[in-house]
């Protein structure tokens, strides 16, 4: 900026100072702001008649107010917003404008006049791509300098293919979301004069919703003269920008005009009043109004109208649209469709429950996926699902839709790439049920393939979508039959996620599916294990797994916590070497001193039965010592199959002391709730009878009505080979199925080393860790053969 120029613009300066001084006497926020805008016109026009002076061979352009500077609204200390427009963006002078009208109005505003500064330079050809905020600030576009001509361009380009229904929706989420962050009420105490309800934003939002759907601007209103008076004041008595009205800024700014504080805020807030009211008289005109909504659906007296000709993509972007603006959907029949806009479909189904049972009902949802409407009245062949297969999806929808930003699943979701992709696996997770042929996760892979081939998705997204479909039950099975604090699972189930943003997306999918299930069907057992799987798992993917523990290293850590007690030396050391590998690297110093009391009354034969009430997994921890004997623990898994407890987990343990000592921890509840007191007071008599070999686990299971030497019927079992091994294995539903195969593993001559147990997929599933005799692994060859023999 040279010096005559800077010295035009310190004069405006010192204009503006003595203007900002007389801004109480001002009884019109409207008049101060205009006159405030006009000087800043004037430091403006001067900046550009030098700038293309000094280059005689520019372009023409237009320097362009946007916002409330285009508005002529400019507060005292409101940001100034401005837009270059160029009419030739290929002038080799322009770049030199640009950076002398950058530096120089910079200079101007931020350093003499002490205010922000919004800079922006637009291409014409970039209207039909802007955002919808970058449109809002356009539709306020005043000429301050240039070619008026270049600003009609501009404006006819905006207009052009101006995207209705996407605006529209924008101001109207943005009105909503201010509500929920400022206040949704203008009877509030502390208002914000701008984005709260009632606050100047309001009115600004009907104009701008009023003219996308084709109407002419209402002109400044007295409320609204009233509030902007208000936030210049407010301004003037900050000495900044600054929108909230607190109290301490009431009292200042009454006393600054003599009058006390209710007797100037009440008429504000009658204002603000008057201003919702503008704001709501604007949502009830787009229920009447006809403005398009997207390619081929149109809003007419308050209903979409599908036009039948429209790309299925694209139409239901309408509907999403008019879904959100509580518009009504007809019930149609649309003509199929070869191939549809996927990334249009993406979005509409992304938008959740409402707008998917919407695009049924106008027939959109059987033209975009008639693999899941297909599903509609198809009955899931277990006896746990309470709806539909069709039904079900859309209340797994529903759930994810529910989901709370700042709960753990809902932050996971916030944190995925597109979760449109999530929501299209929702939709297709349960398609393949509608052919028996393979199971429903390979067939509906295959069908999900297809879908994303037919929506010309990408092939990232499809291998996303379709692995979600394949795998949707993986997690579920982990977190229901395995192990998941033993380091192997977790490193087998990070092999199948292989990264951090399919772990999320399935973390979320599994809950909103178990949930859909029926009432009551994902407890808090499962909450708590999806949540330490996803931990450790993430932990796995991320490099920060630790290394393999050393046994040594636990049982000497051990050796030096408890000799701080009151127990021998030798007998701790003994105690502690006697235990397996696995018991050593999950127990707590307090849980081992415990556990050495139970071995010591094992040891004089007693056996020990405790009770540990777990509410946050709506189970209850029952810990049993005894005397090792063959068959030991089917027996105690007996006792629990006797008295209708549903077994969760097993950890068990065995000394390997002269006179070995089980020490097994029991998960169980009863009813799905942790088990009452006089229930565990019946598992400790009747466990500590068999145990004392006083009465027989069949003779008791007799006495409850229950075949002791039925034989599980296995549907399939895999075994993974290990140290320990797992063998998976699915079962009829019911209760025993723990108590019969543990006694089949017992027969065998194995160890059980965990176990966990629960219903997957319809059906009664566990996984055994199991060793063979002398704690050795055992073949898949030797597992297989054994169960095969089994067979009835």
């Amino acid at each position: 900026m040279n010096e005559t120029l800077a010295s035009m613009v310190e004069r405006l300066a010192t204009e503006r100072s003595a203007l900002l001084e007389r801004l109480p006497c001002f009884a019109s926020g409207l008049e101060w702001c205009q006159a405030h805008t006009d000087l800043c016109d004037r430091a403006a026009q001067l900046i550009f008649d030098a700038a293309i002076r000094d280059q005689g061979d520019a372009p023409p352009m237009a320097l362009v107010a946007t916002g409330g500077y285009g508005r002529r609204e400019l507060a005292p200390y409101s940001d100034i917003d401005i837009t270059l427009v160029p009419l030739d963006e290929s002038s080799p002078v322009l770049d030199r404008v640009i950076h002398r009208l950058y530096q120089d109005i910079h200079t101007a505003f931020g350093t003499l006049f002490r205010v922000d500064v919004g800079w922006a330079f637009r291409l014409i050809a970039d209207a039909p791509g802007l955002d919808a905020r970058t449109r809002t600030g356009l539709l306020d576009a005043r000429l301050v300098a240039g070619s008026p001509a270049v600003l009609r361009a501009l404006d006819e380009a905006l207009w052009e293919n101006f995207p209705v229904g996407d605006f529209v929706l924008a101001k109207v989420e943005e009105r909503e979301a201010n509500g929920r962050k400022y206040h949704d009420t203008a009877l509030v105490v502390e208002p914000h004069l701008k984005e709260g309800a009632g606050g100047l934003r309001s009115f600004q939002a009907a104009n701008w919703i009023g003219m996308a759907t084709g109407e002419r601007p209402v002109r400044p209103t007295a409320d609204y003269d009233a509030v902007l008076r208000a936030r210049n004041l407010l301004h003037f008595v900050s000495k900044r920008l600054n929108d909230q009205l607190t109290r301490s800024r009431q009292a200042e700014i009454a006393n600054l005009l003599c009058l006390e504080s209710h007797e100037w805020m009440e008429p504000v807030l009658v204002s603000m009043i008057g201003l919702q009211r503008e704001y709501d008289r604007s949502l009830e005109m787009l229920q009447e109004a006809r403005y398009e909504l997207s390619k081929g659906v149109h809003a007419m007296r308050g209903e979409a109208r599908v036009a039948p000709v429209s790309d299925p993509g694209e139409a239901s972007v309408g509907i999403a649209i008019a879904t959100k603006l509580g518009l009504r959907v007809p019930e149609l029949s649309m003509p199929s469709a070869p191939t549809v806009v996927g990334p249009a479909a993406l979005y509409s189904i992304g938008t959740g429950e409402a707008t998917l049972r919407n695009l049924d009902r106008c027939g959109l949802l059987d033209v975009l996926l008639p693999e899941l409407t297909a599903c509609r009245t198809l009955l899931p062949e277990d006896s746990v699902h309470a709806y539909t297969v069709f039904e079900h999806t859309l209340r797994v929808v529903r759930n994810v839709d529910d989901l709370k930003p700042d709960s753990f699943l809902g932050s996971l979701k916030a944190s995925l790439r597109n979760d449109s992709l999530l929501y299209l696996a929702l939709l297709l997770h349960d398609v393949g049920k509608t052919d028996n042929s393979s199971s429903h996760s390979e067939t509906g892979a295959v069908m999900a393939s297809e879908v994303c081939r037919r929506w010309g998705l990408g092939q990232r997204d499809t291998e996303q979508v379709v692995w979600l479909v394949r795998e949707h039950l993986t997690m579920a099975r982990f977190i229901r039959i395995r192990d998941i604090q033993n380091p192997a699972t977790v490193a087998e189930f990070a092999a199948i996620v292989r990264d951090p943003e399919r772990l999320h997306a399935l973390a979320i999918l599994t809950w909103a599916d178990v949930n859909a299930v029926a009432t009551d069907t994902w407890t808090g057992a499962q909450e708590s294990f999806l949540r330490e799987l996803h931990a450790r798992t993430l932990d796995s993917l991320q490099g920060e797994t630790a290394p393999s523990p050393d046994p040594g290293v636990y049982r000497q850590r051990l050796i030096r916590q408890l000799s701080q007690t009151d127990v021998a030396d030798e007998e701790i050391a003994s105690f502690v070497e006697s235990l397996p590998a696995h018991y050593l690297t999950r127990a707590t110093p307090e849980l081992a001193r415990l556990h050495l009391r139970y071995f010591r009354t094992a040891l004089a034969g007693n056996p020990t039965v405790e009770f540990n009430p777990q509410p946050e997994l709506s189970a209850t921890e029952v810990t049993v010592c005894a005397l090792d004997a063959t068959g030991l623990l089917s027996r105690m898994l007996g006792v629990f199959y006797a008295l209708d407890l549903s077994i969760e987990g097993i950890r068990a343990s065995t000394t390997k002391t002269e006179k070995p000592v089980a020490l097994d921890v029991f998960t169980v509840s009863m009813s799905g709730k942790p088990v009452p007191a006089a229930t565990c007071r019946q598992i400790s008599s009747a466990m500590v009878s068999v145990l004392k070999e006083e009465r027989t686990v069949e003779s008791l299971l007799i006495e409850k009505s229950k075949d002791p030497f039925m034989q599980q019927r296995v549907f399939n079992h895999t075994y993974i080979e290990g140290n320990p091994g797992v063998l998976e294995v699915r079962a009829a539903r019911g209760r025993g199925m723990a108590y019969r195969l543990s006694r089949f593993i017992s027969q065998c001559g194995w160890n059980i080393v965990a176990a966990r147990v629960g219903q997957w997929a319809g059906s009664s599933a566990a996984a055994f860790y199991i060793l063979g005799k002398d704690d050795q692994p055992l073949s898949k060859e030797t597992v297989d053969a054994a169960l095969r023999e089994s067979a009835p």
